[in-house]
């Protein structure tokens, strides 16, 4: 390992760039809650528009 590559991983750690497997868990927790919560909005929004569209009905023949 250079001395380049020794000096980027002590600061690395440092600065906390390696996260715990904790972190990890909590970043995909907070990701799958976001991707959750867009799809809810995204579902709303198309109720919304379709409940605005409301086609007559057929007539009884």
């Amino acid at each position: 390992m250079s001395v380049y590559n020794k000096v980027g991983a002590l600061a690395t750690r440092a600065v906390g760039e390696f996260p715990s497997s904790n972190d990890l868990r909590l970043q995909n927790l907070v990701e799958s809650q976001l991707e959750i919560t867009k799809t809810k909005n995204c579902l709303n929004a198309l109720s919304a528009k379709f409940a605005l569209y409301r086609p007559s009905p057929l007539p009884l023949t």
